[in-house]
C-alpha cells in the first residue's frame, strides 16, 4: 500500500456526502449478480446496489451494516475522482449529528475502523483493497464552518446543519 489517503465523509440519514459526490443512503441487496455493474458493491459473494432510494430512519447508524458498505462506495468513488490506487490505506474523517455525538463516537468509530483490517470488495467492477487505519470523528457541521476562513475570525457563531431527518444548530465561541 501506498501512503494514506484521507477521505471525509458525512453519514447522512438521507445522503452520504464526499468532497466530490453526494448519493442516497438505499442500499438494496441482490443474492445474484445485477445486469449492470453502475452503483454496484460486490462483498463477501453479495451484491449491493448503492444509492437506491433512501434509507428508513435509524438513530443507531451502527445496528446493520448498511453505513459500513455506503462507506465502501464512497471511499472508491473518491479514490477513482482522485486517480488514486485501488490498493490504499485510509485515514476516513467522518461526522456524526450533534446531538447524538457524545453518545456514539466511540461505537461508530469502532464500527468503521474494523480494528484495521482490510476489506476487499470490489465497486462497479473495480477491485479493491482498502484499510481503513484510521478513523477521526467530528460533530456534522463543524468542518464545513471551518472551510469559511471569514468566519473564523468571528467572536461568536451559529452553525445550522440542515439534514434529510434532523436540524442541528451548534454555536462555536472562539472557533470552539
Amino acid at each position: 500500500m501506498s501512503e494514506t489517503i484521507t477521505i471525509g465523509i458525512d453519514h447522512g440519514y438521507a445522503a452520504m456526502k464526499t468532497a466530490h459526490f453526494s448519493f442516497p443512503t438505499g442500499l438494496v441487496e441482490y443474492e445474484h449478480e445485477p445486469y449492470t455493474r453502475k452503483d454496484v458493491l460486490e462483498l463477501d459473494g453479495r451484491f449491493y446496489v448503492v444509492g437506491t432510494g433512501r434509507q428508513p430512519l435509524q438513530k443507531d447508524k451502527t445496528q446493520t451494516e448498511d453505513y459500513y458498505l455506503l462507506t465502501l462506495a464512497a471511499i472508491a468513488m473518491e479514490l477513482e475522482h482522485r486517480g488514486a490506487e485501488r490498493t490504499v490505506s485510509v485515514h476516513l474523517a467522518a461526522g456524526l449529528p450533534l446531538t447524538s455525538f457524545g453518545r456514539d463516537k466511540k461505537k461508530f468509530k469502532e464500527y468503521l475502523f474494523r480494528d484495521g483490517r482490510t476489506a476487499f470488495f470490489r465497486y462497479e467492477g473495480n477491485d479493491y483493497s482498502i484499510a481503513i487505519t484510521a478513523v477521526s470523528l467530528f460533530p456534522q457541521g463543524y468542518a464545513a464552518v471551518l472551510t469559511q476562513s471569514e468566519l473564523l475570525d468571528e467572536p461568536s457563531v451559529i452553525v445550522a446543519d440542515i439534514g434529510g431527518w434532523t436540524v442541528d444548530l451548534m454555536r462555536l465561541d472562539n472557533r470552539i
